[in-house]
């Protein structure tokens, strides 16, 4: 009878997490989904500004410094350039960052001016992220906002965030639930032949949610860590040390000559700490003792979009100020370096990327099977007239 009592406290448990918290998850399923394929689906949708022709596949580069001009000088009156991104092959364009006033809003908005790299001419810029109107940003970043937000901006984070430690125990009690008793493992792993329609429905719930069980919930832990950082820093903290994500270093002022060095300067001190790897990105210095901050890629690093490995260089002398990269990296360091391009897939490639689109189909199909499993019951528990 405690067996039978403790089996519909989990019933329960995992109808009202499934049916409430599971309908948020099938909406960051299916855009998880579409953000396994991000890059190439938004180089595709905006190909006019963000692709150029490559006719040899010889042509070099235009020298940094006059990309850089050439992006600056396209920038309106009110915007502020904050940083400049690398093509990430050879058929794209440079993307210089800069933020400006939101019309009728009292925030910044944040857009990008694209540069060819061949001739250092500006082909378009657009608006990235209206961080309150989502409805404003390109499709990718729509996408990817509703995923992590709902679109709600800070609210809608801490919503995804608890609605994932709901879909954790959702997850946890659909295992208990599956667990078999001796002698009917093969059942709980299969679907059974010839069977009516809600036994067929029952065994795709069951299944569905067996075989996807381990990646369901990395995703769902790796989520959201990704959404309350802070607190999965200090969590890892406790058996690793971990970096600050953004540490704070300073410039020295000069008394005299207060005229920051050039991107062509700052690439050859960081080429020559780190001869290796792909640049990513160089934030800009904001202020007069801000510095550069350089996002130069190792080549095994798994995330492809992002670079673990950072230098930190004063703006006005080119002196290294810190560096952060494989020599520095603690276990909970390796730990968080993987945890994003796990989450995404990037990290094992075209597979991985395959994978998690996979994987975001499969909370439709439980919420699916389980809506109707629960229909079923719920109709053939209806007293009879």
């Amino acid at each position: 009878m405690a067996r039978k009592n403790r089996r519909k406290l989990w019933l329960k448990l995992h109808l009202y997490l499934g049916l409430f918290a599971g309908a948020i998850f099938v909406i960051i399923g299916l855009t998880g989904s579409l953000l396994a394929f991000e890059l190439p689906l938004d180089e595709w949708l905006n190909s006019n500004l963000m692709t150029v022709s490559v006719k040899t596949g010889h042509e070099s580069y235009q020298p940094i410094d006059k990309i850089v001009v050439s992006g600056i000088s396209a920038l309106p009156s009110i915007g502020k350039a904050i940083s400049l991104d690398f093509p990430r092959h050879d058929g794209l364009a440079f993307a210089l960052w800069f933020e400006q006033p939101s019309p009728n809003a009292s925030y910044l908005e944040r857009h990008q001016i694209f540069i060819n790299p061949y001739t250092a001419e500006v082909t378009g810029q657009r608006l990235l992220i209206d961080f309150e109107r989502i409805w404003r940003d390109p499709f990718k970043d729509f996408i990817l906002r509703l995923h992590y937000s709902l679109g709600l901006a800070k609210a809608g984070m801490n919503i995804v965030g608890f609605i994932g430690l709901g879909l954790l125990f959702s997850v946890l009690t659909g295992l208990i639930l599956w667990w078999p008793t001796p002698g009917k493992l093969r059942n709980a792993l299969t679907i059974k032949k010839n069977s009516s329609i809600e036994r067929l429905n029952f065994d795709l719930h069951k299944t569905f949610g067996f075989y996807s069980v381990i990646v369901l919930l990395f995703l769902i832990l790796s989520g959201v860590y990704l959404i309350f950082p802070e607190y999965g820093r200090r969590l890892i903290n406790v058996f690793s040390p971990v970096s600050q994500p953004w540490p704070i270093f300073l410039s020295v002022i000069p008394n005299h000559n207060k005229e920051p060095i050039r991107f062509s300067q700052v690439m050859a001190v960081t080429d020559t700490q780190c001869p290796d790897g792909e640049y990513r990105r160089i934030d800009f210095p904001q202020n007069e003792q801000d510095v550069y901050l350089v996002h130069k890629r190792e080549l095994d690093d798994p995330n492809q979009k992002h670079s673990y490995r950072r230098l930190w260089i004063d703006q006005y002398s080119g002196k290294i100020v810190h560096v952060q990269d494989r020599n520095t990296q603690s276990v909970g360091d390796i730990l968080v370096k993987w945890l994003y391009p796990l989450h995404t897939g990037e990290a094992f490639g075209v597979t991985g990327q395959v994978i998690i689109l996979i994987s975001g189909l499969v909370p439709l199909s439980l919420y699916v099977t389980g809506v109707i499993r629960w229909y079923q019951k719920s109709q053939r528990n209806k007293p009879a007239r």
